[in-house]
């Protein structure tokens, strides 16, 4: 098994694991020279609902912040695992803004938690809330895709990321409870992200074309008037989404085994753009 192979062929992934590693080790190191309440306070996310108003930065920067080497772990493990699988049908960009937003879903979860229940103050790190928003928006995808377990054999991966749910989000909820009402609020984005996009509003795209236009106010460079030689460009590009949709729409109603071998070669290779 050639393990660069498989790194290379999803650089996002590739990149966003690197991020994680890089920042556990830089904290580690600060931690040995400097308190370790400080980091916390400026890059984990608070319960304190007052104080996240002004450190708003720490619903994402909490992502990249974990307790130790098993938790870092764990959820590299997932991320790749599950992360491969959304990038090769939904591609890159969208398995991008479904981490991202997932996690910041999760953070405003625990918020939430925190401000109706009013339990002690908390503070939370790491990457499960936007790596549970990944594994469910796939698997609300792709319910019946095949996934071999070690000593178990094939499960479809329905069952997979709900036994990892149950196990990682609800039992005994009331040990690290703000963790796992941030692991809910994750996978409710998820399915809601595939539930939106089959109704033609994805998150992904909205967000993009926002990131651009904002990115465009700050630009010396002024908006070129369109050619007529990119109308063709422009109408293939709505004509490849519109297979991809009624491909997705075909996997929801009778799965992911009723693809002909034309179909998955399709939705793998734009997945792959």
């Amino acid at each position: 098994m050639n393990l660069r192979w498989h790194f290379e062929g999803y650089p996002v992934i590739t990149r966003i694991i690197v991020i994680n590693i890089a920042v556990f080790l830089a904290a580690n190191l600060y931690v040995n020279f400097s308190p370790a309440a400080e980091l916390l306070n400026y890059a984990g996310l608070s319960s304190s609902l007052p104080y996240v108003l002004y450190h708003p930065w720490t619903l994402f920067t909490y992502m990249f912040l974990h307790t130790g080497v098993m938790h870092i772990l764990f959820n590299m493990l997932w991320l790749y695992w599950m992360g491969k699988l959304f990038v090769e049908y939904l591609g890159e960009k969208k398995f991008m803004y479904t981490y991202i937003l997932g996690g910041i879903a999760g953070g405003l979860f625990y918020l939430a938690a925190d401000y109706v229940t009013g339990a002690p103050p908390s503070i939370l790190m790491g990457a499960s809330a936007g790596i549970m928003a990944v594994m469910v928006a796939i698997a609300v995808l792709l319910p019946d895709y095949p996934i071999f377990l070690f000593l178990i054999g094939e499960v479809k991966l329905k069952w997979v990321v709900l036994g990892a749910f149950l196990l990682f989000s609800i039992v005994d909820i009331r040990s690290n409870s703000g963790g796992k009402i941030s692991h809910i609020g994750g996978a409710i984005y998820g399915w809601l992200y595939i539930w939106q996009s089959r109704k033609g509003n994805d998150f992904a795209n909205i967000l993009s074309s926002f990131f651009h236009r904002f990115a465009q106010l700050f630009s010396g460079n002024k908006a070129r008037p369109v050619k007529t030689k990119a109308t063709g460009g422009k109408s293939k590009a709505g004509s490849v989404q519109r297979r991809i949709d009624d491909i997705l729409d075909k996997i929801s109603r009778s799965g992911y085994e009723s693809l002909s071998r034309e179909e998955k070669d399709f939705l793998f290779k734009s997945g792959r753009q």
